[in-house]
């Protein structure tokens, strides 16, 4: 089990400067920490969000004190390309781990085995996942603080879904929609509910990474999320 205020710490934000019409502009994603048999950790975030990447994209992370950490992303990363899923909007950074640790941050690395496939394809309408993220950005300022928010999955998983920018993968679908900067970061199940007095306490899950929001011209919305066991197809 992973409280809340510890999960706020395993995600970071990237923020990548580019020009737009002559006009320079800022691109925000999101992304978290795991690791791979306690040799090899990486970042997730969206396919979307990493192919924005240049060689000015900022990586901010939560430091000991509460204080933000900000690191180019080309002096955080391995020598390693950045692994693209193929098919899915999700992608992995290898980082190095000689420089992480010169750090003194205070960030949580999730392990892979909070991701379990037949977990996540039995998704339940009553579980309640929080996402983690920079909407519009916020969330880092004079202290490291994302925003998080709690949803219920509003559908189970559908297959062979074509989205946006030509992906094709498996979704499932958040009632509450997401907004611009929280692309790429984590949906998960922390592993507790509060009812009254008491507390349930059991293991966390990974369920997806944030893709972003469906939306029509009646006005409706909800999330739109690639779910997990992609990852474990890239790293």
């Amino acid at each position: 089990m992973i409280k809340r205020d510890d999960a706020l710490k395993t995600v970071v934000k990237f923020t990548t400067p580019k020009c737009i019409n002559g006009k320079q502009a800022l691109s925000v994603g999101t992304g978290f920490f795991m690791c791979k048999d306690n040799q090899h950790f990486f970042i997730i975030t969206a396919n979307h969000v990493a192919s924005e990447f240049n060689d000015d994209t900022i990586v901010s992370m939560s430091g000991k004190l509460n204080n933000v950490i900000n690191i180019l992303l080309k002096n955080l990363k391995s020598s390693n390309n950045i692994i693209n899923h193929p098919s899915a909007d999700i992608s992995a950074i290898e980082i190095n781990i000689q420089v992480f640790n010169g750090l003194n941050s205070d960030v949580v690395i999730y392990p892979v085995n909070l991701i379990n496939k037949n977990k996540i394809d039995k998704i339940s309408r009553d579980e309640e996942l929080t996402s983690i993220g920079f909407p519009n950005g916020l969330g880092v300022g004079a202290m490291f603080e994302p925003l998080s928010f709690r949803s219920f999955p509003a559908s189970n998983i559908i297959k062979n879904v074509t989205l946006d920018n030509g992906y094709i993968s498996d979704i499932f679908f958040m009632e509450n929609a997401s907004c611009g900067g929280y692309s790429g970061c984590p949906v998960l199940d922390l592993g507790y509910k509060v009812t009254g007095l008491m507390t349930q306490t059991y293991p966390t899950h990974i369920y997806g990474v944030m893709h972003g929001t469906m939306s029509d011209e009646t006005g409706g919305k909800m999330a739109v999320v690639t779910p997990a066991y992609y990852i474990l197809q890239i790293i």
